[in-house]
């Protein structure tokens, strides 16, 4: 990555002049099929780079390396290129979910130039509010700031039903996964979401702590890389939702291994061997089990699962 290149130089500087927000030569990241960002942002398709506002602050653009290539060498102008692009919008700010943590949805940003500055704008604020533990923007600082209406200012009057909308499609997918495996599974259901390298049509489940005898059964639900790329890109047909849920195969995995298991009830016992704290429950034990009985290899599992 060259960053003294004058043809990055040049499309950092277009973009930032495009978007009304500065997009540094350093910010600009080639990101390959085997990168991303942590199961949060996943690698960018060629000809579709991701403009996202980092929870350090800055705003960034993840581009395949091979759109990056081009753009270095000259093979295709910087100006052609911010043009002919599917440019993906949104953010990454991390956290314990996949979902809230990162997010990115297609945007014309050239013919929607208006909405796209203001959205960027009012989502550096909220960006820095989720990072900063609360900050809000002073009322000087919103009177400075050109955004009229903001409905994120404390000092301004605004309405998020009139900003751009952040419809995630992973919630759909995952509400009807869990519906499915449900009645299919009596008594187990899935609680947690997250991606990672896997088969596309293959659905894994990675069995939780199950501490209460009287609630079902939990899995987190894992969809690989680009089944979550495609959704968040909208290349899914949403209106077939159940028939797309329904061609993915359920399989069970267990952490630290590279096997998957078939879905049956027997195997749905054996996932819960060691995983079964609820077994050895007594009336006099607290609701909740002591928090030094469970692995510790469990707990940073169980709190990096949550949704």
């Amino acid at each position: 990555m060259e960053e003294n290149n004058i043809n990055v130089i040049s499309f950092a500087s277009e973009m930032s002049e495009l978007l009304g927000v500065e997009i540094g030569v350093s910010h600009i990241h080639p990101s390959s099929e085997d990168e991303g960002r942590f199961f949060y942002i996943q690698p960018p398709k060629a000809g579709a780079p991701m403009i996202l506002h980092h929870y350090r602050g800055p705003f960034c653009i993840d581009i395949h390396p091979d759109d990056y290539k081009k753009i270095e060498t000259g093979e295709i102008s910087v100006r052609e290129y911010i043009i002919s692009a599917n440019w993906q919008v949104g953010y990454y700010w991390g956290g314990g979910s996949m979902i809230g943590g990162g997010y990115y949805q297609p945007i014309d940003i050239i013919g929607k130039n208006d909405e796209v500055r203001r959205y960027l704008q009012i989502l550096s604020c909220r960006g820095y509010y989720k990072s900063s533990c609360g900050y809000k923007p002073s009322r000087k600082a919103c009177e400075e700031c050109s955004v009229e209406n903001c409905p994120f200012s404390d000092y301004k009057k605004g309405n998020w039903e009139n900003e751009m909308e952040e419809y995630d499609p992973r919630i759909d997918f995952y509400k009807s996964l869990r519906l499915r495996f449900e009645q299919e599974n009596i008594g187990y259901t899935l609680h947690g979401f997250s991606c990672g390298k896997l088969p596309d049509n293959e659905i894994w489940l990675s069995p939780n702590g199950h501490y209460h005898k009287d609630t079902p059964f939990t899995f987190t639900a894992y969809a690989s890389y680009s089944t979550i790329r495609s959704l968040l890109m909208r290349e899914v047909d949403l209106e077939n939702l159940k028939e797309y849920v329904d061609s993915f195969n359920f399989r069970i995995h267990k952490m630290f291994s590279h096997q998957t298991h078939e879905v049956n009830p027997e195997n749905l016992e054996k996932a819960f061997e060691r995983m079964d704290y609820a077994k050895e429950e007594v009336d006099t034990q607290p609701e909740l089990p002591d928090e030094e009985s469970v692995p510790l290899i469990d707990r940073i599992v169980a709190f990096f699962k949550r949704f």
